[in-house]
């Protein structure tokens, strides 16, 4: 028996309207959040057991929470590139803040002439800048890794939100 196509679109519009599968092995969102509290939360423990009192306020406190933060994400999506270079950049040097060495995009990515093709050049440079381990990767490894870092920073953030709402309540 044939579908309608009303009947197909219905079961699209379904599709997209789920936001969450039934299964929480099927939803990366799910599976992600699920890893990135299994890392962080033992390592904020671990922090707070280990502090002094004094040491609330320091520098030195908020240099190792944001290194454990670093190191959740990190550690929570290990099939990404950027993930890598993340981790190894953490592990080579814990408490520095990330500078990379720059590297240049290569001219054959930017076939465009003038204005615009430099003002893409810039962009990209920027951009490459703010993935871990851009500098080192091309212009389409870069522009294929950048979606899943952003998706899982605002992964990070909302996990990292419910952490802190969930220690005022």
């Amino acid at each position: 028996m044939k579908q309608t196509n009303a009947h197909m679109e219905r079961q699209i519009m379904n599709k997209r309207k789920r936001v969450f599968s039934v299964q929480e092995k099927k939803n990366p969102k799910a599976v992600f959040a699920k890893r990135y509290v299994s890392h962080l939360v033992p390592a904020l423990k671990k922090i707070n057991m280990n502090k002094p009192s004094s040491q609330i306020n320091s520098k030195s406190f908020e240099q190792t929470v944001k290194h454990e933060v670093d190191m959740a994400l990190a550690l929570s999506a290990q099939e990404f590139a950027w993930s890598r270079f993340l981790q190894h950049k953490l592990l080579s040097s814990p408490h520095e803040d990330p500078s990379y060495s720059s590297k240049i995009l290569e001219t054959s990515s930017c076939k465009q002439d003038g204005k615009e093709g430099s003002e893409i050049k810039k962009k990209l440079k920027e951009l490459q800048k703010l993935v871990p381990g851009g500098e080192e990767m091309n212009m389409e490894e870069i522009l294929s890794e950048v979606g899943s870092y952003i998706v899982c920073l605002e992964l990070q953030m909302i996990v990292l939100k419910s952490l802190v709402q969930d220690n005022i309540s």
